[in-house]
């Protein structure tokens, strides 16, 4: 086929329109990568990328977040800590990293207080802090300390038989305050016959289910501590108050006698529950304690009812609280007035059993007016928890259903560290090992008769081969 002059031109032309069409797709996904990005992390549990926790946490941040890292010159290393950088740097635009050499400047070092090298130094704002691992765990907690501005005091009553928030045992909480302790609080046992006052730097005082009768003087501190406006957590158990009628009173609460139960079969089995009295909360309040816990659970083993006093605001002794019942238990539970859980347990509502569902924990808050003594000081909100068990905070128990998150709430809340209410407890990944029960019992069978036999016939076996030479 012979090709005139107007067909070369009419191709060259097309040619030219596809060069210039290529030119500019190119040019355009050169300019779309630069302002567009798209990630996504395939690995294993998102390995390579933040938690949510840990993601929800940087973005309540205000301030820009910086990592000195004190190494020698090292690029191996230092490439791995900029990966390490990376992921907090595409949550929290405003991150970034540094290399100092701390033998080439001891002098910044100090100011940092870096001891040795390897040391990594976390800056958030004007708040500093080092650490010794680059565990998004370890980071998190960091974080989260230099976030509130200061180390939390709590302290918890003692003398009375309390629950001990040291003790390593099942029945203590040890667990609870390790991770508070991360998180930024200090936790201190605190005995009113020695000291006779409460100090007035402490977030607040737990009174967690005495089981001794208070002195009226030690009822007498902690009703003026709470006439003065202070923080309070009081975890009550079945069995009586204690001396501690009078603070009742002045929160305008009813705690009553009896141990809330639920002999839900279906529901013990679905939850792996196996005595009525350990009943699950899946219904809570409006209290922004708990909105992170919409459709998680909670375990509370012997709690009792714990509900808001109608007549309150009747009464002389009562103050003016703002109150929400903020943990209800479910419509096939009621309060078991007789006190006897043996055998099996039914609602009889002629010996005064109280149908459910019922409350078992009510949250108050009262604002306080500025110190008169301090013109720029602001109107204060008081806040007050009482949750009719304590055993939902023991080690035995914080590990249960969402048990730690509500815990950790609290604290906050009470703490006044709204901003940290809506993240989640940030715990260290891969922790836990999740198999099924028949996956459990053939790893049991292999490693306890299995191996330990073919080891020994083994054994038998060579043994035997070098007799016969």
């Amino acid at each position: 086929m012979k090709m005139s002059k107007k067909t070369h031109r009419w191709i060259g032309l097309q040619n030219g329109v596809f060069y210039l069409l290529f030119v500019l797709v190119i040019g355009l996904l050169g300019y779309f990568g630069r302002e567009f990005k798209f990630e996504s992390d395939w690995t294993y549990g998102a390995r390579n990328s933040l938690s949510l926790p840990t993601q929800a946490l940087l973005q309540s941040l205000d301030k820009p977040l910086t990592f000195i890292a004190y190494i020698p010159d090292r690029p191996d290393l230092e490439a791995e800590l900029r990966k390490m950088a990376g992921k907090y740097q595409r949550i929290k635009a405003d991150t970034s990293i540094e290399f100092v050499n701390p033998d080439l400047d001891p002098a910044r070092a100090k100011q940092d207080g870096i001891q040795y090298a390897g040391q990594l130094a976390i800056h958030l704002g004007d708040r500093s802090e080092v650490v010794e691992a680059t565990g998004e765990d370890i980071i998190a907690n960091a974080i989260q300390r230099m976030s509130r501005g200061g180390e939390r005091l709590v302290l918890f009553l003692e003398g009375h038989g309390e629950r001990n928030p040291l003790a390593q045992e099942s029945t203590g909480m040890s667990q609870l305050v390790a991770n508070l302790q991360r998180n930024g609080f200090s936790i201190q046992p605190h005995n009113l016959v020695r000291t006779q006052s409460l100090p007035q730097n402490a977030s607040f005082v737990v009174i967690a289910s005495p089981q001794q009768d208070l002195l009226p003087g030690e009822a007498d501190v902690l009703k003026q501590y709470v006439e003065q406006g202070g923080n309070l957590l009081w975890l009550q158990d079945p069995g009586g108050l204690h001396g501690l009628q009078a603070l009742e009173e002045l929160l305008g609460l009813q705690i009553y006698d009896g141990t809330v139960v639920d002999a839900n079969q279906a529901l013990q089995q679905l939850l792996g529950i196996n005595h009525p009295a350990v009943i699950p909360i899946v219904d809570y309040g409006k209290s922004e304690v708990v909105q992170k816990l919409t459709g998680m659970q909670t375990v509370f083993p012997f709690a009792t009812m714990v509900a808001r006093d109608p007549q309150a605001g009747g009464k002389d002794g009562s103050l003016a609280w703002q109150a929400d019942e903020f943990l209800m238990t479910l419509p096939t539970s009621w309060l078991e007035s007789s006190g006897s859980l043996e055998g099996a347990v039914k609602f009889d509502e002629g010996s005064g059993d109280q149908a459910g569902p019922l409350p078992i924990g009510v949250v108050e808050t009262r604002t306080l007016e500025a110190s008169d003594g301090q013109p720029d000081a602001k109107p204060r909100e008081q806040r007050v928890a009482v949750i009719g068990d304590s055993d939902f905070m023991l080690n035995s128990f914080i590990g249960q259903g969402a048990n730690l998150d509500l815990a950790t709430s609290l604290f906050n809340w009470l703490s006044a560290d709204d901003k940290l209410l809506e993240i989640p407890v940030i715990r260290a990944p891969d922790t836990q090992l999740d198999i099924g029960e028949t996956t459990g019992f053939v790893l049991a069978v292999f490693f306890l008769f299995v191996l330990p036999l073919g080891l020994l016939l083994t054994g038998l076996l060579i043994w035997w081969r070098r007799r016969k030479r």
